[in-house]
């Protein structure tokens, strides 16, 4: 039986210590706040107090449905296929970094959704794929890794420019097929190209 007593804010906020999924899961509340109302969106019921209650720290083996960020899931960064799922902990680190990049690019889009094409690609899936053998996607290193993504209802050449003045570290010019690409590499360095 699923326990539907409401939960007060006090107790809400005792337990807070900022955590990306603590972050999504406030969000969430705010939410339904809004549209189903104070005394019903403060249930344990309720979808938010399941991303509150989810384990804290992002894993190679959370859930594909664990939220990262407020608005972006494990399962995006792995396509969700199991084959994609990250093995070490630096991995997850640095979609962490991304997806909060990503949702720096939501908000200054209208709130659109962000759309992840290729996040994580081991190995086998890098080579299958025709990516570089030292590609950002391979995540192969602590601070290394990449997202090809595009905001729906969002000029792409727009986030690309929005990307490429606001993002220190790698930018692919993918907007011609339809994606942005944004990577971090080895040392950190500021690198631009053309898809």
């Amino acid at each position: 039986m699923t326990n539907n007593a409401p939960i007060t804010l006090e107790q809400l906020f005792r337990f807070n210590r900022g955590m990306p999924h603590q972050l999504a899961a406030i969000a969430e509340l705010e939410q339904d706040i809004l549209t189903a109302g104070y005394s019903i969106a403060m249930r344990r019921d309720r979808p938010w107090f399941k991303t509150w209650s989810q384990s804290g720290q992002f894993k190679p083996d959370s859930p594909f449905d664990f939220r990262i960020t407020p608005n972006i899931v494990y399962g995006e960064f792995a396509l969700y296929q199991e084959v994609r799922r990250f093995d070490h902990q630096h991995q997850c680190d640095t979609a962490l970094k991304l997806a909060q990049f990503l949702e720096r690019v939501r908000m200054t889009f209208g709130n659109n959704t962000v759309v992840i094409t290729s996040g994580y690609r081991p190995p086998i899936i890098n080579r299958s794929v025709g990516g570089a053998s030292s590609s950002e996607h391979l995540y192969d290193a602590p601070s290394v890794g990449a997202v090809d993504f595009y905001v729906e209802k969002t000029d792409i050449y727009e986030v690309q420019k929005f990307c490429d003045r606001i993002w220190p570290y790698s930018v692919g010019y993918g907007a011609p097929k339809g994606f942005v690409h944004l990577g971090i590499r080895k040392g950190q360095p500021r690198v631009r190209w053309d898809y």
